[in-house]
């Protein structure tokens, strides 16, 4: 699972790159975008919707969209200053 604090806000997005199942150990954030450490696909944040490659991917090749699936998003409470994640 992923933790993130941009803006102020705290995300919380699936720790596996559905693109191919790799860990998002050592992932980078960049603005709101997760950086897969392995093939750098991209994922917003509060969205989870898939940023790169998908922004150059042409959409007449429906195997290439197939591997643009987004991360599973889980909303986050902040009380006395924890973190309470919804996984369900």
């Amino acid at each position: 699972m992923i933790l993130a604090n941009w803006q102020g806000g705290i995300y919380t997005l699936q720790g596996i790159c559905p693109h191919q199942n790799n860990p998002h150990e050592g992932a980078t954030l960049w603005d709101n975008l997760i950086d897969c450490p392995f093939h750098h696909f991209q994922y917003d944040i509060e969205t989870g919707r898939n940023y790169f490659p998908h922004n150059v991917y042409p959409k007449d090749y429906p195997e290439l969209q197939e591997q643009l699936k987004p991360l599973m998003t889980y909303r986050v409470d902040v009380r006395d200053s924890e973190e309470w994640v919804d996984l369900g």
